[in-house]
């Protein structure tokens, strides 16, 4: 995977940090002496923010020999990045970069964990994240759930069409399935998804032509009936379920036969623990 901050990013990531000047570095007289900083795991999970990281050196005025890219399963003592260059530039971007790899390899290994609980019952369900990410950072927790495994439910609105109720608040009194049908009339070969939070909205929804159904906060066991009589009815319409479904859950939501299992909960996840550790070179 590729870095996926831009230069100006990388800039302002550096000035949060840095502000006017390293004064350590500097009343030390250290500053022009050269080093290598290696970024070291402390404990067991995937890797995500890696090459974000590497930039960040680089945009520091270090350069980066070696790194382990996202995606990458990784345990206690790992070296994952190493960058050499003078002690300003290394001290500038170590925190940083840090932090990056930290928060995003939480991300990640959260998400990968979820993949594994839910295909171990169904092999073929998709684990998706929503776009409910910290503001700002939506780019790079994305990343790290692609790092993890899983796939993005939608980047933005621009995505796709999914319908939900606050949308059928605005319809001027139409129905969930006339609305359905309007979109399909408009729409071309774009999918048209609805979340519902009943079979019998759900049924509504695919008699009018919808492709997607997303169940919300229903929970396993009703949910399991509620899929097979769907696929009864409807075999080539593909079911999602959303709303609560975590690392405890997965896999009681993934035996009941949805395609899909979308979550936020990877954004919530422990960051993993880093160290970074320098040594001077002559």
């Amino acid at each position: 995977m590729r870095g996926v901050l831009f230069d100006s990013e990388l800039e302002s990531l550096l000035r949060d940090d840095l502000h006017h000047l390293d004064l350590t570095t500097v009343y030390m007289g250290v500053e022009s002496e050269r080093g290598v900083a290696r970024l070291v795991s402390r404990s067991r999970g995937v890797l995500a923010g890696v090459e974000e990281a590497a930039d960040v050196y680089e945009k520091a005025g270090a350069t980066v020999g070696y790194l382990l890219g996202s995606g990458s399963e990784v345990s206690s003592g790992a070296v994952v990045l190493e960058a050499e260059g003078r002690a300003s530039s290394l001290h500038a971007a170590w925190r940083v970069a840090q932090a990056l790899v930290s928060y995003m390899s939480g991300v990640a290994t959260y998400t990968r964990l979820m993949v594994e609980a839910a295909r171990r019952v169904n092999p073929r369900v998709v684990v998706a994240t929503t776009r409910q990410t910290p503001p700002g950072l939506r780019r790079l927790w994305l990343k790290a759930v692609l790092a993890g495994g899983g796939v993005v439910h939608r980047q933005s609105l621009s995505d796709e069409i999914l319908l939900f109720r606050n949308h059928l608040v605005f319809a001027g009194g139409r129905g969930l399935g006339e609305v359905v049908r309007s979109l399909k009339a408009r729409v071309g070969y774009k999918r048209v998804g609805v979340e519902v939070g009943s079979l019998e909205e759900a049924l509504e929804a695919v008699e009018a032509g919808a492709d997607y159904v997303q169940f919300d906060h229903v929970d396993p066991a009703t949910l399991r009936s509620w899929v097979s009589r769907l696929r009864s009815e409807f075999s080539g319409v593909s079911i999602g379920v959303g709303g609560g479904v975590d690392l405890e859950n997965v896999g009681e939501y993934a035996a009941t036969g949805v395609d899909v299992i979308v979550t936020s909960a990877p954004y919530h996840a422990k960051p993993l623990s880093f160290t970074t550790i320098m040594e001077r070179r002559p």
